[in-house]
């Protein structure tokens, strides 16, 4: 419940903020279809894009680094199954129940807020995790771009043809099957998926199947491509402990530094007379340019 209501008061608090400082509605462009979002929808989809560009989604949204990224902390429900009901049971939730449907309330905002953002360019999905908590389900906010996962799935058509994925797959279709598979191939799917280089790709899922066999962890090193709150930490992947960055590492490095000090050369132009950033605006004056 607690978390439930952190994300009720999220929403609340995006609200909210339309009595005191209105974004400038008037800057939509055709990279997104608003017209049917409210005012507070419109909010938290210009909250949802700044947390990204702040974070490793920016190098899916203003660079061709990262096929998906994801969009923040998961959102989390108490949907699930609890302790004493078994699969296959038919009545798992309770409808009527204050926290079911504030959960309904939320999950059908969000479910609007990411058709709108979703267009030819990219999509937006709310992806459930297979795994859940004590009765709560955790579902992940993910922002794929389309002509990076076209060129993935026909790059690595040896390994994502196993489920029938072709280079015209539906994103969401591909990330709830990965999200569902076995251990090892979601590994595998979402290091591809998420941008890291295939070697390093290599070594996390050699790295799972060797603790699986013998039980001991094997010890790594962190590479990290810096993002704007944090230098280290978001987008970021692990090696071998004994391993020296390559070129092809520093290449990622380099471009990603290169499209962070571009959009914080941006930035500041995007900056309302509150602080709050108008990811909207920016991207869309951004995507136009193109």
């Amino acid at each position: 419940m607690k978390r439930l209501f952190i994300h009720s008061c999220l929403i609340l608090v995006l609200a909210s903020c339309a009595g005191t400082q209105r974004l400038n509605l008037a800057s939509k462009s055709d990279l997104w279809n608003m017209s049917h979002l409210s005012e507070a929808e419109y909010r938290m989809a210009n909250e949802l894009l700044s947390f990204g560009l702040e974070h490793e989604a920016l190098y899916t949204l203003l660079d061709t680094l990262k096929p998906i990224s994801s969009l923040g902390f998961p959102l989390s429900y108490p949907l699930a199954k609890s302790g004493e009901q078994h699969d296959g049971d038919e009545d798992v939730v309770d409808l009527m129940s204050d926290s079911t449907q504030m959960a309904f309330a939320e999950l059908t905002q969000w479910n609007k807020v990411l058709s709108s953002l979703s267009n030819e360019y990219f999509s937006f999905h709310l992806i459930p995790f297979k795994n859940t908590y004590r009765g709560k389900r955790n579902l992940q906010l993910l922002v794929c771009r389309r002509d990076l996962m076209v060129k993935l799935l026909s790059e690595k058509a040896e390994f994502f043809g196993q489920w029938g994925f072709t280079s015209n797959s539906d994103p969401a279709t591909v990330l709830t099957t990965i999200e569902y598979e076995s251990r090892n191939d979601r590994y595998r799917a979402y290091g591809y998926l998420f941008g890291y280089p295939d070697h390093a790709v290599d070594f996390f899922v050699e790295a799972s199947i060797s603790q699986e066999q013998t039980g001991n962890f094997v010890e790594r090193n962190f590479f990290h491509m810096p993002v704007a709150v944090m230098q280290d930490g978001y987008f970021t992947y692990a090696l071998p402990k004994d391993y020296t960055p390559s070129r092809s590492d520093s290449a990622i490095y380099r471009a990603a530094l290169s499209t962070l000090q571009r959009y914080e050369m941006l930035k500041p132009r995007y900056i309302d007379s509150t602080g709050r950033l108008e990811a909207i605006r920016l991207l869309s004056d951004s995507w136009n340019k193109l």
